[in-house]
């Protein structure tokens, strides 16, 4: 074989790096690209720094970034948000949006190191929906990133409404909230590589729920796990109380036809199976076989974790937790975190496997918006 006719790997070499620096000038082909290549080179010689050090943050193993301060400069991203009450899109920029959603999501008087997990979890959910980096938007407001609606989306206050809220104490809760988004600027939760659905809820009950129990779709991040030190919470227990008839007209009409009559009741209740974590996956409604999450949602109930009990006049609900149970609880980080616990260490306890990664710097045109 004459080795000679083959190009040497100095010249491979050499043809690569230029097709790299081709590349990072923007790969030009017309005469106006090539005239903006001054212009690139300058703003890559901005970010080179700065994303190299991000990739050995999130390829360095085990490194969180709460151990590693970051102190990168961030492109600030502009998010285009629904705003339910206004009924109207608000341009938002991502942390000022993310302070609304700390306001609303979460008492502000929580330890900050809770309020840091809010803010983390807010700003991973902003991330993952916006449009402009890959995210599919607002499920009911398909032209936006996100809405203000918790059902949705996530919660959100304005600053007119967190000072209507926290009244007197204005100024010391907006201050405890800019802390937490301030001292997380830029970080998202991520699962290889890519940000993470987040999912939160109020109260566990003292243990998380797989998301399959709840969504019918997994995540390996989304795991039941042990949730702590959340019994002195008033969402930890509760009970809702109806009268047989209000009950079974409820009832009657969530699931049409099921056959449940106040005179029925409670014996036309019956548990068929249990989740994991202790919450009913199904129960019996008269005919009807339904899901423990429906048969929630139909009485209004605080959770999932119900047991029930009735008299000649009324039946009541025993509840345990609040909210869905899937994800971070929020009771549940706040008695972490009064624990000694750090935001990076409750974070990865409710979301198993993740890692906290810092946003890399967006293109300004991005960033700004500009399609």
């Amino acid at each position: 074989m004459n080795y000679r006719s083959a190009p040497s790997v100095r010249a491979c070499a050499i043809l690569l790096l230029l097709a790299c620096l081709w590349t990072l000038c923007g790969a030009p082909i017309d005469a106006a690209q090539w005239q903006s290549i001054p212009m690139n080179l300058r703003r890559l010689t901005r970010q080179v720094p700065g994303r190299m050090r991000q990739i050995f943050l999130l390829w360095h193993g085990g490194t969180l970034l709460s151990e590693a301060k970051a102190e990168t400069r961030l492109v600030e991203l502009t998010l285009q948000v629904w705003d339910s009450e206004a009924q109207a899109v608000r341009s938002l920029p991502l942390e000022d949006y993310v302070a609304g959603v700390v306001a609303c999501e979460m008492p502000a008087r929580y330890h900050l190191e809770a309020l840091k997990c809010q803010a983390v979890a807010a700003r991973t959910r902003a991330i993952a929906s916006c449009r402009r980096l890959g995210g599919n938007g607002c499920a009911t407001h398909r032209e936006c990133d996100v809405c203000t609606d918790a059902s949705c989306c996530q919660g959100y206050l304005g600053l007119a409404a967190r000072k209507a809220r926290w009244s007197g104490e204005s100024d010391a809760m907006e201050s405890r909230v800019w802390s937490a988004v301030r001292a997380t600027a830029g970080q998202i939760l991520t699962y290889e590589g890519l940000p993470i659905q987040v999912l939160y809820h109020a109260c566990s009950g003292g243990r998380t729920e797989d998301a399959a129990a709840v969504f019918a779709q997994a995540a390996p991040y989304l795991t039941s796990v042990e949730s702590p030190g959340e019994e002195s919470s008033s969402a930890y227990a509760g009970e809702t109380v109806y009268s047989r008839a209000e009950a079974a007209e409820m009832l009657e009409a969530a699931f049409p036809g099921c056959g449940v009559t106040a005179e029925g009741l409670p014996g036309q209740l019956r548990l068929q199976a249990s989740t994991a974590s202790g919450r009913v996956a199904s129960i019996l409604v008269g005919t009807e076989t339904v899901t423990g999450r429906a048969f929630r949602e139909a009485l209004s109930l605080r959770s999932a974790s119900f047991t029930w009990d009735a008299d000649d006049e009324s039946i009541t609900f025993h509840t345990r937790g609040y909210g869905h149970g899937v994800g971070m609880s929020q009771v549940g980080a706040q008695a972490m975190a009064a624990s000694g616990a750090a935001y990076g260490t409750i974070l990865t306890h409710y979301y198993q496997g993740v890692r906290l990664s810092l946003l890399p710097e967006l293109h300004e045109d991005a960033a700004s918006g500009s399609q």
